[in-house]
């Protein structure tokens, strides 16, 4: 029986992944929310949650009105601190609307 299982379920990306590049005071974010359910999603968002005193600039829209199934929704975040400072992680949480109800995703990434 165990010769007719598959090796690996391929499965489509699902939830949020979130990545830092950068060092001292500036930095680059990239948050994706991705459906790999098999339901299109409404009103798709990312938020990034950063420390009081950071200064935060999208580089596209945070939301999408709707994430087909296999689609993403993917923002660019451009970070400054205001001095180079102990480290700290980042919190990006994605929400979207599932029929009634609500779906959230977060990731977290450190940030040095």
């Amino acid at each position: 029986m165990h010769a007719s299982w598959a090796p690996a379920y391929p499965r489509k990306p699902f939830g949020v992944r979130l990545e830092v590049s950068g060092r001292g005071t500036e930095f680059t974010v990239t948050a994706t929310l991705a459906n790999g359910s098999a339901r299109p999603w409404n009103a798709a968002r990312l938020a990034l949650d950063t420390p009081s005193g950071w200064t935060v600039h999208a580089r596209e829209a945070a939301a999408a009105p709707r994430l087909d199934p296999g689609e993403r929704l993917t923002v660019h975040w451009r970070l400054t601190r205001p001095q180079v400072s102990t480290a700290t992680t980042l919190t990006c949480r994605g929400t979207a609307r599932h029929g009634d109800d609500e779906v959230t995703y977060t990731a977290t990434a450190p940030v040095s």
